[in-house]
């Protein structure tokens, strides 16, 4: 049975891709995840939650020339199968195979090498004003959950962004309500307020908070 999974190497061959493929690539890429995980073990549940995030990404930038971070990285399997590590997935976290968490020395795909929490907006914030020192244009994405941006670090990380500029930096909050321990702070219940507003009213509050 020819899917369409298998003929996804890299980025660019998903970016090939029409629109309308995207949703049957997604069923196809989290059941791989699942078949690779039971496995090996690893990172379950944050793996299949970041499987359509991996998808947009890699679909509407260009990388690895725009660079993606991925907060602590334990949900950065889909990420890995969609950037030419497919077949690597049977060793990973496995002596001599590949790395559990992005690894710059593992593919020029893994902007930053990650493992620890809240470090994803300083990272990728430091990578748009370098690319601006160099006159690049990339842009340059922080992926990070609800529970990780409620440290000091990401909220300096903000306060820092929220002076830089215009810049074509994008933080990207993977709100799936799941962390270590519960997220806390006035960020947080505000974020809550947000997504339990209907869609209508999000934009408005948006340019209004």
């Amino acid at each position: 049975m020819t899917t369409i999974l298998q003929d996804i190497w890299f980025p660019a061959d998903l970016r090939r891709l029409p629109v309308r493929a995207l949703p049957p690539l997604a069923d196809e890429l989290r059941a791989f995840v699942l078949d690779s995980v039971s496995r090996t073990s690893g990172h379950l549940a944050s793996n299949l939650g970041s499987v359509e995030v991996a998808i947009a990404l890699h679909y509407a930038f260009d990388t690895p020339y725009d660079r993606i971070v991925w907060d602590v990285g334990h949900q950065s399997y889909p990420h890995k199968i969609l950037t030419g590590r497919r077949d690597a997935m049977a060793g990973i976290r496995q002596v001599g195979g590949i790395s559990g968490f992005p690894c710059r020395t593992e593919s020029e795909y893994d902007a930053f090498g990650t493992a620890h929490s809240s470090t994803s907006i300083s990272a990728a914030l430091g990578m748009v004003h370098a690319a601006r020192l160099k006159r690049e244009a990339c842009h340059c994405v922080a992926v990070i959950g609800d529970g990780a941006l409620s440290a000091g670090m990401a909220f300096e990380a903000l306060n820092n962004a929220s002076v830089a500029g215009d810049l074509p930096f994008i933080v990207l909050l993977n709100d799936n309500d799941m962390s270590i321990s519960p997220p806390v702070g006035a960020l947080r219940h505000a974020l809550g307020r947000l997504t339990a507003e209907p869609t209508r009213k999000r934009s408005g509050m948006c340019k209004t908070s």
